[in-house]
């Protein structure tokens, strides 16, 4: 927090030589009204030199912190009510302590109200024409303070009343506040704006606060602030309020959002974009939306200052065309580091381990056929994925639990279901493995992808067996997000094996 904190001397200010954004000091001292200067005024000069020896408390901040002047005991009175000798009334002269524009309400000893006026807010001082020698209870009232009651004695033509306000609390001051903003304080609402302009917030505790100022036209202003002791004046400078229109887009993760050509930012994992546009009235532009895999998206559209919600719904480009792969490298595959190419120049093979998943690079197919040959080098099984997004994070997972799997039952096929990056879930009941399972020979995986249903088989390179995995429909409330993606591989359990001869072809739609 950076603030500059002002101290009072005797209930005079120091100023500093430098101030930041301050609002008015409740303790300026009493200007020359009707010939009379207020106890306590010294010279200009004086009054520079104070102004010169002031040092901030702490380095800039947003705001400042101000305390009521408090009244010097020889302080020179200017009565304004007269009262003639033969009048029957007195004037009862109250001064608040310290000077503050407090509400002052004077009744008779029997309750009965005789008076009620609001102190002067540069002097704290209030006068009332009352019947003399008569009792009164003057009670005087301020935001922040304790109510002070005093009993006066029998008024005669003058008298003097000095009731002194003990506070109980700090208060917060603001300007510039448009209507319609909520004022909150450590999360906590304390006002609605109903006309913009100067807020004042009483009942501020003193410690550490954070405010916070919303409005659905406007950025969010949030800043910190210290309360000392009760009695002080927290004074924000100008806040830095801007008309904004509050755009939350939805739509697949990962996109890039765009107004009139420039960046904003990109969808989250969630799905969802908040983005605060700077707007000071209605504009026609254009909200785009790109992401690798997928068609342009573009809305020409009229923003106005406040909320908006957009749909962006992004058509994948598909590819036409199928992709085999021998793995003489790895140039086809965003591939993880643990990944390597392995074997002659002749007979190359992709070994698989490591936790990462990869993928084919920047490929999306929807309904496809898809064969490649495993090795199962280590006997615990192997892993692939379908139908996976360009991040890397959602995606269908199938893994052969070999005869050395220990994290899963031995001789199964499961199926996963892994989104936004989280572990994957199982999603259908392990199918056993008809085919034995050797780390000595290979075998030849086969799927078919077709809509929402995934169906796989197994078959022995060794004999020439094959076995049905059966098929697998999604049936979960999101699998629209799971319609389009590329294919890839990796180790669930830590197990390697060996993959070649992949063959990706998308399948004519009916």
């Amino acid at each position: 927090m950076n603030a500059s904190r002002w101290y009072l001397v005797s209930g005079w200010p120091w100023f500093p030589l430098q101030p930041a954004r301050t609002s008015k000091f409740a303790g300026s001292p009493h200007r020359q009204r009707g010939g009379l200067v207020s106890a306590g005024l010294v010279t200009v000069g004086l009054f520079l030199a104070l102004g010169l020896m002031a040092i901030p408390a702490s380095g800039q901040r947003r705001y400042t912190v101000t305390r009521p002047k408090e009244r010097s005991g020889s302080e020179t009175l200017k009565v304004r009510t007269s009262a003639r000798q033969t009048d029957t009334r007195g004037v009862l002269v109250v001064l608040v302590e310290p000077v503050l524009p407090g509400q002052i309400k004077v009744s008779r000893q029997n309750g009965r109200e005789v008076g009620s006026a609001a102190a002067d807010a540069e002097e704290g001082q209030a006068e009332f024409a009352l019947p003399r020698n008569a009792v009164y209870q003057v009670e005087v009232s301020h935001p922040g303070y304790a109510n002070s009651v005093v009993t006066t004695r029998p008024l005669g033509r003058q008298t003097v009343l000095r009731v002194r306000l003990n506070a109980r609390f700090a208060s917060l001051k603001l300007r510039d506040i448009p209507t319609g903003a909520q004022v909150l304080i450590d999360e906590r609402p304390q006002v609605t704006v109903v006309e913009g302009g100067e807020v004042t917030i009483p009942e501020i505790q003193p410690g550490a606060h954070r405010l916070r100022i919303v409005h659905p036209e406007y950025n969010d202003f949030e800043d910190n602030f210290e309360v000392v002791a009760a009695g002080e004046e927290v004074s924000f400078g100008r806040i830095p309020l801007t008309r904004v229109a509050r755009i939350e887009v939805e739509g697949p993760a990962g996109a890039a959002i765009l107004i009139d050509g420039a960046l904003q930012g990109r969808i989250t994992e969630s799905g969802r974009l908040q983005i605060l546009y700077e707007l000071d009235r209605v504009t026609d532009l254009t909200i785009s939306a790109e992401l690798t895999g997928y068609q342009p998206w573009k809305l020409p559209t009229q923003l106005t200052p406040g909320p908006r919600k957009i749909r962006v719904e992004m058509l994948p480009v598909l590819t036409s065309a199928g992709v085999s792969d021998f793995f003489d490298s790895l140039s086809q595959w965003a591939a993880p580091s643990d990944w390597t190419v392995t074997g002659d120049n002749r007979n190359k093979r992709l070994t698989v381990k490591g936790s990462q998943v990869g993928q084919l690079r920047g490929l999306v197919y929807r309904d496809i056929q898809v064969n490649f040959t495993v090795w199962f080098d280590d006997g615990m099984g192997a892993s692939w994925a379908v139908r996976m997004d360009p991040a890397g994070r959602s995606y269908y997972l199938f893994h052969i639990s070999g005869p050395g799997s220990t994290a899963l039952t031995p001789r199964r096929f499961h199926t996963f279901l892994v989104r936004n990056g989280e572990a994957p879930v199982p999603v259908g009941t392990p199918v056993p493995l008809l085919v034995d399972i050797s780390p000595l020979t290979s075998y030849t995986i086969s799927l078919t992808v077709r809509e929402f249903t995934i169906q796989h088989s197994i078959t022995s390179n060794e004999t020439g067996e094959t076995n049905d995995l059966g098929i697998w429909t999604d049936v979960s409330s999101d699998r629209e997000k799971y319609l389009y993606g590329t294919f890839g591989f990796r180790s669930l359990h830590g197990e390697v094996f060996r993959i070649d001869d992949l063959n990706v072809e998308p399948l004519q739609r009916p």
